[in-house]
């Protein structure tokens, strides 16, 4: 889950479901099959070559309903479930993050607490990882190998990408965020809840600096409250949104950092209770940074130049009622695509805006729509 398990979007998920289970099919859903029981290639339908835009749909929390859906980028149409259509086999509970590798998409599913292995262009199943805590993000670091996050343990995974065999990385903190410059790799510390619960005291404002060859921390560097996504602009400075603490009392702030010395080299701050900056994404020429602002629920798309000094007045896209949830921009001709989370119950939307902001269409997802990733 993008935001949802963002502690206070999590709990806004739970109360929505259980006040409103009607809204919610009355289909029993799916319960996620265990061990490697999917069989390659459902009968549904015919693999697809999908080259487009993948967006992963969370689903309600503990409803395992999560789906993959795919927006053709020429023709504007999409196809919903089509992991379900392809495999006949759900995604599970909670679909959190995509990564492409080489040939193979993989498939973070938070709650579920494994990785699903697919082909990039069919979606036909290849393999299911599991034995994760709680899995977050997954970013590779070579060749043959990544790193996946996790918000419940106190560090991140490595995992071998031939033969999927994964150990432990102390860090001392939980994992989220995860970007590589040159030969290492900067994971936000965004949740210190979990470890509160059992007595452990961790940090959740702080970025810790991997050198991924030895597997090491080698710095830690200090940002704001809860940094929860990282993007790389053109200067190979490193670009962190930080929604302040999930109450609302601690300073959320956008914060830049140069990787070369560690350290920050500009930081917007925002109104504590009023701002909850996220949704960090990029433009291709890694020149401009695009994010959401405002009250959680109530966000709109702010556009900035990284060399800019002062944050911007106005939106550069108002949500106007919508509940924006997560944003991507195409690397190649500037089209924004934000996701409309709705009333996090019911199918959500995917909004496409070219380069200068205007809407261009509008298109029906699953429940919860957040990940993208071009194919």
């Amino acid at each position: 889950m993008k935001r949802q398990l963002l502690l206070l979007a999590v709990i806004f998920a739970i109360v929505i479901a259980s006040c409103s289970k009607k809204s919610v099919s009355d289909d029993s859903p799916v319960i996620p099959p265990s061990g490697d029981t999917i069989q390659p290639g459902g009968d549904t339908i015919q693999p697809s070559l999908y080259q487009g835009l993948f967006i992963l749909n969370e689903g309600t929390f503990t409803y395992a309903n999560s789906s993959l859906s795919y927006y053709d980028i020429e023709t504007g149409t999409v196809e919903n479930n089509i992991f379900f259509r392809v495999n006949d086999a759900p995604i599970g509970d909670v679909g959190q993050s995509l990564t492409k590798v080489g040939d193979d998409l993989y498939i973070v599913v938070n709650n579920s607490k494994y990785i699903y292995k697919v082909d990039a262009q069919s979606i036909v199943y290849k393999a299911k990882i599991e034995g994760f805590t709680s899995p977050r993000y997954m970013l590779p670091v070579s060749s043959d190998k990544a790193y996946v996050s996790d918000l419940e343990s106190l560090g991140l995974w490595s995992l071998n990408l031939n033969t999927l065999e994964k150990t432990f990385i102390e860090t001392g903190n939980t994992t989220e965020a995860m970007v590589k410059v040159g030969n290492e790799v900067f994971v936000s510390n965004w949740s210190n809840y979990y470890p509160s619960q059992i007595g452990i005291t961790t940090s959740n404002k702080t970025i810790q600096v991997i050198d991924c060859e030895r597997d090491t921390i080698v710095a830690t560097i200090e940002v704001a409250q809860e940094p929860n996504a990282m993007v790389v602009d053109k200067n190979d400075h490193i670009w962190v949104s930080c929604s302040g603490s999930y109450n609302n009392v601690q300073d959320p702030a956008l914060i830049c950092i140069d990787p070369a010395t560690r350290t920050v080299i500009k930081r917007f701050n925002f109104t504590p209770g009023a701002d909850y900056p996220s949704g960090l994404a990029i433009d291709g020429t890694g020149e401009n940074v695009f994010f959401m602002n405002g009250g959680y629920g109530t966000l709109n798309v702010y556009k900035m130049s990284v060399d800019a000094n002062e944050f911007p007045a106005n939106p550069f896209i108002s949500a106007n009622g919508k509940l924006f949830y997560n944003l991507k921009v195409n690397p190649d001709n500037g089209d924004i695509y934000i996701t409309d989370a709705k009333d996090y119950v019911s199918n959500g939307d995917l909004l496409r805006y070219s380069a200068d902001g205007t809407l261009l269409a509008t298109a029906t997802l699953g429940i919860i729509p957040s990940y993208m990733l071009f194919n």
